[in-house]
């Protein structure tokens, strides 16, 4: 018998919010797991102790965490989907009869509150000291990769401006070492040079990313470090695009080992990251290295590969190298700005040697090595590649790192920004990474 539902009228009805949500929901169990009271000590320096009161700083937060544990990118239809969602109004602790925040307050709490601070940072630290807490982290074996995040900027919108062109701190330190160990007889000073540098007119603090196999377009980049145990997120940092993966990945790994109190024993990356700085600072922490050698290309090589300078034996006692044919090539000089002790030949061992051409061809007269300045720690390292351990690192980073950032991608904002500018970038990547711990936190309690 058909039926039809006509002339509804609207009754009253006494029901809660409690009533209404489902004892079974992902934000239930979250409540149960995290108090996010701790937000209240972060922010409470922020306000004033006079005037209006001012909208919960945690129900603005966790409503932003709302937008990014879901993959609802823009606050405005933020603020809709928890306008008409009982399970979002239960977790916020706003009423059926409450109107929800408005989007242009917390567009306006970022602006006028939180710009500047390191709220966001602390966010992150405080959710990571939680997965600590129950045995989800451990910091023996650190993972780390970055990706790239397209920026809102057009690509056609660009600038060449002149910066300066001055070594990194790495090698400004390794001239130092050079210095005090007296290969230099006075410290370096560094010229006043210029780079020309293409820049995005719409987000100037992007950079161009230009690598194999990814776009040429303003990006940053998110540097991602993560625990392999369960996957964690334990340190975000963001860059322009246009700089190498190496460069902030030694202080980073020390600043989160300090932060956290982490007994590392090991760290696993890419070939991006083969560098001997990385080397020598985990060495010097006696911390391994999981790091596949990169393949440099060989360009205007005179050698064949039989004298590459892989098969030259170095004697650590004599400080020589020891030839293929048997004949030392011994320091000559510290190559500044560069990093690297030079070796050289005697000039009558080439010319009678039988493998002259072989080595150096027929117009250069001695054959030439140079050797880092940290390349005793680069070869120790190397030691731990190939073995077991290593091979299971490598497996651990390829599931938990890119695994990681495919999952933000595809569910926590992470695939693109709207905004603009590396501070707000930042809180983006932190976010997102909170939304992945809150989850495997959620999970495993």
């Amino acid at each position: 018998m058909l039926n039809r539902n006509e002339n509804r009228q609207m009754k009253m009805c006494l029901v809660t919010l409690e009533d209404l949500m489902p004892q079974e929901h992902f934000l239930r169990d979250l409540d149960r797991c995290v108090d996010f009271n701790f937000i209240y000590d972060k922010v409470e320096a922020l306000y004033s102790n006079t005037g209006r009161p001012s909208v919960d700083p945690v129900m603005l937060i966790k409503m932003m965490l709302i937008g990014y544990l879901y993959g609802i990118e823009s606050e405005r239809r933020l603020e809709q989907e928890v306008r008409v969602n009982i399970a979002y109004r239960w977790f916020l602790g706003i009423e059926l009869d409450e109107p929800v925040p408005d989007h242009s307050t917390i567009s306006q709490l970022r602006r006028r509150k939180f710009s500047g601070t390191t709220i966001f940072q602390d966010i992150f630290d405080e959710i990571v000291r939680k997965c600590m807490e129950e045995g989800l982290v451990t910091g023996k074996l650190l993972l780390t990769d970055s990706t790239h995040i397209r920026a809102n900027a057009r690509n056609d919108l660009r600038e060449v401006i002149e910066v300066p062109d001055t070594p990194s701190e790495y090698m400004q330190k390794l001239d130092r070492e050079a210095f005090e160990m007296g290969l230099i007889k006075e410290p370096v000073v560094y010229p006043e040079k210029t780079k020309s540098v293409t820049k995005s007119i719409t987000d100037p603090d992007s950079g161009l990313l230009n690598r194999p196999g990814k776009p040429n377009a303003f990006c940053y980049l998110d540097h991602q470090t993560t625990d392999a145990k369960n996957g964690i997120i334990t340190d975000v940092f963001v860059t322009p695009a246009n700089v190498n993966d190496c460069s902030p990945h030694t202080e980073r790994l020390e600043h989160q080992i300090d932060k956290f109190g982490f007994e590392t024993e090991s760290v696993c990356a890419d070939a991006g990251y083969d560098n001997a700085e990385v080397y020598d600072a985990m060495l010097k922490r006696n911390i391994k290295t999981y790091i596949p050698r990169r393949q440099k290309p060989v360009v205007n090589c005179n050698y064949e590969e039989d004298f590459n300078p892989g098969n030259f034996q170095y004697d650590s006692n004599k400080n020589v190298y020891i030839c293929p044919a048997g004949k030392e090539l011994h320091y000559r000089s510290y190559l500044k700005q560069k990093g690297y002790k030079r070796y050289v030949a005697k000039k009558k061992d080439c010319m009678s040697c039988p493998y002259k051409e072989q080595c150096i061809g027929k117009s250069n007269n001695s054959r030439k090595i140079e050797r880092n300045m940290h390349e005793e720690a680069r070869r120790e390292q190397a030691k731990n590649n190939g073995t077991t351990e290593y091979y299971e690192a490598m497996r651990l980073r390829k599931i938990w790192c890119e695994g990681n950032f495919s999952h933000q991608k595809e569910q926590h904002n992470l695939r693109r920004t709207f905004k603009r500018g590396i501070e707000k970038i930042t809180e983006q990547c932190l976010l997102s990474a909170c939304a992945l711990n809150l989850k495997r936190l959620v999970k495993a309690m």
